[in-house]
């Protein structure tokens, strides 16, 4: 009698477990993670005007040390008065009754010029630096952009 309920326990054991994994064989598959370094855009951080492996006179060095350190952004106030104006959102949105769009659309509008600001700051710092280099410099650096591999295409939908 013990080995026949053994023996129904463990069938039936087996027949879960198969059944489990027949469900799980069917079930979609969620999408594989991008490669390494891969975030599925193709996205640049970075200067536009790449140093690596230019060579700079000492007093090139110096002036382009310079102009960075002049333009260094404070990331920690930029930082907290974005963090205010996504507060101010979460609480135009978590608030009863009917949300003020208005008000929304200008706080939206003062993070996109927050934004533009940034960006501009940094391609005017671009510029500084380029005012430093020479044309064979320039053309080092336009080469080596060439050379380097395009963004990768998106992958295709999945269905």
């Amino acid at each position: 009698m013990k080995k026949a309920l053994l023996a129904t326990a463990l069938t039936f054991g087996m027949l879960s477990a198969a059944g489990s994994l027949a469900r799980a064989e069917d079930a979609p598959q969620p999408p594989a993670p991008p490669p390494h370094g891969m975030h599925g855009m193709c996205h640049h951080h970075g200067p536009i005007l790449s140093l690596d492996g230019v060579k700079l006179t000492s007093a090139q060095k110096k002036k382009v040390q310079a102009i960075l350190d002049a333009n260094r952004p404070d990331p920690k106030a930029d930082m907290e008065q974005e963090r205010s104006f996504h507060q101010q959102i979460r609480t135009l949105l978590t608030s009863p009754g009917p949300v003020d769009t208005t008000q929304l659309t200008a706080l939206e509008q003062q993070i996109t010029t927050l934004h533009s600001q940034r960006e501009a700051a940094r391609l005017n710092t671009q510029v500084q630096i380029h005012d430093v280099l020479t044309k064979k410099q320039l053309k080092q650096i336009a080469d080596k952009a060439e050379e380097e591999r395009p963004c990768p295409p998106p992958p295709p939908p999945s269905d």
